[in-house]
């Protein structure tokens, strides 16, 4: 039999892939669950080209591969995918966790770590969100990331399933395939578009640059029984926009970044990370300045020639 595994599910998205190389990296036998393919490839992980939607797959993947520990990244990642099809996001979101936490309880697995969202929490204008915050989503999307906590809160207290939950903030950073303020007028800027943002103007928001998901994730996945299931991680600041818009500027002196008053359905307070540095020994390094300019860095080397 081979020697014990992770299992990624998306190892090949915004979160699954930069974890899968650092969990490599480091020398960890790594199992991607993932029916696309990676930017390129990873040494060290064994691509499982599969979608979700089979229980005895699931279970036989798990035991085929020895894998002991999990980090369920995959399925549809933010309330602005597939918005036309609800029944898909509870489908691939919520039925799939539903049926990895019970192929862990089956397998005996020692450690599920999920990542779940701010978005579970919906509305919380009040700073700080703690992880006892009522759970309001203003989506179907953060519907299914709440209502998967509560399976895996569940599944810890009544079957002993060592789940971890972390409830990601809004992550930004290289590759990022779907809409984000951020990218948007990084892109904008490189192309010499105008960027028409409907909100923004006099706004605060918790992003988080995806390097510290990835220390996050790892250190929820290393460290020993917490003593709670839920972890809220984000950056350790919490910007405007309008100096992200600075932050644009300063590299792209010719942008030009309009920022809106439009309400958003989903107001977010600042999230308490006391819980995640006491449990797992983790603090957010990734300030916005520190961020937006890597990720710029990264736009730019991109470009051909």
């Amino acid at each position: 039999m081979p020697n014990k595994s992770t299992l990624i599910t998306g190892a090949c998205g915004l979160v699954g892939y930069p974890l899968t190389k650092y969990l490599t990296t480091r020398g960890d036998r790594v199992i991607g669950l993932d029916p696309a393919d990676p930017v390129t490839p990873v040494d060290g992980m064994i691509h499982v080209k599969r979608s979700f939607g089979n229980f005895d797959m699931l279970l036989g993947l798990l035991r085929e591969h020895n894998i002991d520990r999990i980090v369920h990244a995959g399925g549809i990642s933010g309330p602005m995918l597939a918005k036309d099809d609800p029944h898909r996001i509870n489908r691939v979101n919520l039925i799939s966790t539903i049926d990895l936490a019970e192929a862990a309880r089956q397998a005996g697995i020692s450690r599920l770590v999920y990542c779940s969202s701010g978005s579970a929490y919906g509305v919380t204008r009040r700073s700080p969100v703690t992880e006892d915050t009522p759970f309001r989503p203003t989506s179907v999307y953060g519907a299914t990331k709440a209502a998967s906590d509560l399976v895996l809160m569940a599944y810890r207290d009544e079957y002993d399933l060592d789940a971890v939950g972390l409830r990601y903030s809004s992550v930004y950073g290289p590759r990022r395939a779907t809409d984000c303020a951020i990218r948007t007028m990084i892109e904008d800027a490189m192309a010499n578009r105008p960027t028409n943002l409907n909100w923004g103007a006099g706004k605060f928001w918790p992003f988080v640059y995806v390097d510290d998901i990835v220390t996050a994730t790892a250190a929820a996945l290393d460290t020993a029984k917490t003593s709670q299931y839920a972890y809220n991680i984000a950056g350790p600041d919490m910007p405007s926009i309008q100096r992200i818009a600075e932050l644009v500027y300063e590299a792209f002196p010719n942008a030009n970044i309009e920022l809106g008053s439009d309400p958003r359905r989903d107001e977010r307070g600042q999230f308490d990370l006391s819980a995640a540095e006491r449990d797992l020994s983790w603090v957010p390094e990734w300030d916005i300045e520190r961020g937006v300019k890597a990720y710029i860095q990264w736009f730019l080397a991109q470009e051909p020639g």
